[in-house]
């Protein structure tokens, strides 16, 4: 769910994305373990999990506007890396969650009756999630890629302002001074862009986010007990609505970012090979713990034993997945397209280097 890798480049982003995918991953496996095998084993906090993907989103703008910051106009490429990015992989695993409904016998969270294709296959904002439900998030991603290329449009100096400006919009909507009471305008206006936009600030100041690591250190440490203390108090239930999502993660998400590219650790090669791995790893996750949760439901006596072989088996059997799609699938889909696009518009913006 992110822009082309930089990966030699800012090796932190490895690291970023690794540590967002676990989140999800361990999110997840949190609520199957809830709902398959009866065992609350993390307690509310699990769910904080589901804050990778807000993670996602701040790394999302940090990268494209690294890649970007001084490109004008963009032509043709622009988009097709984009839709390259996104959709050949996640048309893939969409594939395979039809090829899970048929065999469950619509076993899963919705009927195949109940499902939305036009969201499924395009990933346009109907109202309903996708059938592969992670698609949801790739949907903020495309828009936030329409929006930032449409700001390249723009002379430099106005740029600033014209970002500034769609973050006042979001604020205002949520707020409910602006009516979000359909699809296109929840998207457009989704608390989510705050936190693209946070991505391209820090992006913007990379240079000096060293000099600020404490703050940035108090910041993650803050935002975690902000997430904590709301998932603890509130539970899932307390995520559903997006913006106030958004309120109890984006301090977590921001902090983690800054904090990562402001300490430059370096951590075990495995940690940045998973950031490799993310994207499939993403997409292919929920699939590997349906099945894993259903099989060890029907064979092992629910309670916590069973959930931490579920948590075990199902974390390694989605970095197993990932590292198999990532090298066999996705990494010459990617460049398979990348030439294609070179061959007929040229090549993209010279990546920055750290």
């Amino acid at each position: 769910m992110l822009p082309d890798r930089p990966r030699a480049e800012i090796i932190e982003l490895q690291y970023l994305r690794a540590i967002a995918v676990l989140l999800v991953v361990v999110g997840h496996l949190h609520q199957a373990g809830v709902r398959f095998l009866g065992t609350d084993l993390l307690g509310p906090v699990g769910y904080v999990g589901f804050a990778g993907v807000d993670v996602f989103f701040v790394i999302s703008g940090f990268i494209i506007h690294t890649l970007y910051r001084t490109a004008t106009r963009p032509g043709p490429s622009y988009a097709l890396k984009r839709l390259n990015r996104i959709f050949p992989l996640y048309w893939i695993f969409t594939g395979l969650s039809v090829v899970g409904y048929l065999v469950l016998d619509d076993s899963l969270s919705r009927g195949m009756g109940e499902l939305d294709w036009v969201a499924s296959l395009t990933l346009l904002p109907t109202g309903q999630p996708p059938l592969l439900l992670v698609g949801w998030t790739l949907t903020h991603e495309l828009y936030f890629y329409l929006v930032y290329g449409l700001v390249l449009f723009l002379p430099p100096r106005w740029r600033r302002a014209a970002l500034g400006l769609w973050a006042l919009l979001t604020v205002a909507a949520m707020a409910g001074l602006i009516d979000t009471n359909h699809p296109w305008r929840a998207l457009a206006l989704s608390g989510f862009n705050l936190q693209f936009i946070a991505g391209i600030a820090l992006a913007e100041f990379r240079e000096r986010l060293s000099a600020f690591r404490w703050p940035a250190l108090i910041t993650l440490v803050i935002g975690a007990g902000l997430a904590m203390s709301w998932t603890i108090r509130h539970g899932l239930d307390g995520l559903a609505i997006a913006d106030i999502r958004v309120l109890a993660f984006i301090t977590l998400a921001i902090g983690l970012v800054w904090t990562v590219l402001a300490w430059h650790p370096r951590w075990p090669k495995l940690l940045a090979a998973i950031g490799d791995w993310s994207y499939a790893i993403y997409l292919g996750h929920l699939l590997v713990i349906g099945v894993a949760a259903r099989v060890l439901a029907g064979l092992l006596p629910h309670g916590p034993v069973s959930t931490l072989i579920l948590f075990a088996g199902g974390l390694v059997a989605s970095l197993a997945l990932g590292l198999i799609v990532d090298r066999l699938v996705e990494t010459p889909l990617l460049n398979a397209g990348k030439q294609l696009i070179g061959r007929f518009f040229g090549g993209g913006p010279r990546k920055t280097r750290s």
